[in-house]
């Protein structure tokens, strides 16, 4: 740990070093501050800015860019292999706010300014914090500005991954350039009015972003004895690859004006709306499936919605959660190693994502590897999206050394929007402490009932309701093995996993009196009668076990029309009455 401290106090003396140069300032405002923690387990430096300087100038297009002020300020993180620089060359005008942050776990820099002058701020995390340039970066991105511009930018590195927001607006030379791994790309270049709005989440593969371009010329004087004009049409793209599998992009090129809004969800889909005048080219590759190409020069006005499908195991909006616990023992304490793995396993897009997790009674947090908000019984984590077949991560380490139960448990719950609904899911971990407690059935009751609904012949409504009749919050796991002929048509609340006729759901906090009400509604196939066993495992969070319990339910489906026939051998229709009433059942 004092290694690591020391490295963070020479980048942060680095940060210092070159942070403020003036060549003519009128005011000048630097307040910053250096924390460092020994305690072996945090550390940390922190630095807020307050700057502003000027010189007088008549006309920024005939100003002298050869004196000015110069600022530079470059921040490293060893931890996290991750690198910024922010600078300011031969301005005349600067307003500008700063707050930046290194720690252990990651980075942040925020920056408000306006300016007029040259500036540049570039970002470089590599793909591990001892990563080389044989890997690709995690994140690499360049801005240039050389007018007069207002920029607001906010850089969160954390973990192995970083994200970005970013608003720019002025007048001048423009040149972004921004990648995320060897997958994503966006870029604009040019000369003229600017305007963008951008946000880019290396994890999920997220990047949004809304430009306004107008070209025109920009005269800037080199020096005392000379001048020159740029007059650059913009350039603007957004790509995302998969090697020897897909490609969606878009370009535009010799640009006179565009407006636009592109979002890109990970790899396989990107929404646009643009209205433009130059020449724009749209590309997309699936390989063996699609290869379309599109060109258009003109004045245009158009939206496109690209998705790629990927086969999914639900076909309706679905969300899956899991939760594995190991434990561990290191100087002294007790440390509880999670692993939260979210899954969209439905077909379509869901956005944002919210994952909550519920500290077991007593545990303190430790550590994650994605940057957490807290909560007065847990963390909670935020995800731009999850597109279907997107699989995504937390890990999580809480200190449970004062944790007195039988079993450890932990929960966790995710939520996320389609349109104005949510897929929510639920789930928990238990590790047993102590492998010799065991309790009663008598804290739980389980029932169940089934009927035919009334709407349809073959359609069985099925109702379980498990009740908590202890003092304690109870975690459980609800079962039920629909029979052979029956499929399952819905479910409240959703299921957590429907697979080889089993459905289950997890439920996470049935409080003290409660019943927790399951309603599903299955179609039989053919007629006959249906047995069906549901069973419901729990636990109260402080950790104490409870015995399985049981209920069955027996429904009768009478004949109906368009009936498949029942598998196997049956008896032939010799006029002898009805085979369920000989003693032959569909179960």
């Amino acid at each position: 740990m004092r290694v690591s401290l020391m490295a963070l106090v020479v980048a942060a003396s680095l940060l210092l070093a070159l942070s403020w140069g003036l060549g003519s300032a009128d005011e000048t405002d630097l307040d910053g501050d250096l924390d460092g923690d020994l305690d072996g387990d945090r550390s940390s430096i922190r630095l807020s800015e307050n700057s502003s300087a000027s010189r007088q100038v008549v006309d920024i297009s005939r100003s002298t860019f050869g004196g000015g002020f110069t600022k530079i300020t470059v921040l490293r993180n060893p931890s996290t292999g991750t690198a910024m620089k922010e600078s300011y060359l031969r301005g005349d005008s600067i307003d500008r706010e700063a707050r930046m942050g290194v720690d252990e776990n990651g980075t942040v820099m925020e920056v408000s300014s306006s300016f007029d002058g040259m500036a540049s701020l570039g970002v470089l995390k590599m793909s591990s914090p001892n990563g080389t340039s044989k890997y690709p970066p995690t994140f690499e991105a360049r801005e240039s500005y050389y007018g007069s511009f207002r920029i607001d930018e906010r850089i969160d590195d954390y973990g192995s991954s970083i994200s970005s927001e970013r608003s720019v607006s002025g007048t001048g030379f423009v040149a972004v350039d921004k990648k995320v791994g060897d997958d994503q790309r966006t870029r604009e270049s040019g000369t003229g009015s600017y305007r963008s709005e951008e946000v880019i989440d290396t994890y999920t593969g997220y990047i949004a972003k809304s430009v306004s371009l107008s070209h025109q010329p920009t005269s800037f004087r080199g020096g005392s004895d000379g001048s020159g004009n740029i007059s650059l049409r913009w350039r603007e793209g957004v790509t995302s690859r998969v090697a020897e599998e897909s490609y969606i992009g878009e370009e535009y090129s010799s640009i006179e004006r565009l407006d636009k809004t592109t979002v890109a969800r990970g790899t396989g889909a990107m929404e646009t709306e643009a209205e433009f005048l130059g020449t724009a080219r749209y590309r997309v590759v699936s390989a063996g499936e699609i290869d379309m190409d599109e060109v258009y020069m003109g004045d245009y006005a158009l939206q496109r919605n690209v998705q790629l499908e990927k086969a999914s195991r639900y076909q309706m909006p679905h969300l899956s959660v899991t939760k594995e616990g190991t434990l561990r023992y290191e100087n002294a304490k007790t440390l509880a190693d999670y692993v939260i793995t979210i899954e969209n396993d439905g077909d379509r897009i869901l956005e944002p994502v919210i994952v909550r997790d519920l500290f077991p009674p007593g545990a303190t947090f430790v550590s994650t590897d994605r940057r957490p908000t807290f909560t007065s019984d847990g963390a909670e984590w935020s995800f731009t999206h999850i597109s279907p077949g997107d699989i995504w991560t937390i890990e999580l380490v809480l200190d449970v050394t004062g944790f007195r139960g039988a079993d450890l448990v932990n929960r966790v719950e995710a939520c996320a929007g389609y349109g104005e609904d949510l897929a929510c899911a639920a789930n928990y971990s238990a590790i047993e402490i102590n492998w010799l407690s065991w309790g009663s059935a008598d804290g739980m009751a389980l029932s169940k009932r089934g009927a035919v609904d009334g709407s349809a012949p073959n359609r069985v409504r099925y109702t379980l309701e498990v009740e908590n009749l202890g003092d304690d919050t109870l975690v459980a796991r609800a079962t039920d093995q629909l029979p052979l002929g029956m499929r399952l048509i819905s479910s409240s609340p959703p299921f957590a996993a429907y697979e080889g006729g089993g459905v289950s759901w997890n439920l996470i906090d049935i409080g003290p009196g409660e019943t927790r009400t399951i309603v599903y509604e299955a179609e039989a196939l053919w007629s006959g009668r249906f047995v069906s066993l549901a069973e419901v495992e729990a636990r109260s969070v402080d950790g104490q076990s409870l015995r399985p319990v049981r209920a069955t339910s027996v429904v009768e489906v009478e004949k109906f029309q368009g009936e498949l026939p029942r598998p196997g051998w049956q008896p032939p229709d010799w006029g002898f009455g009805d085979p369920d009433q000989a003693g032959l059942s569909a179960f």
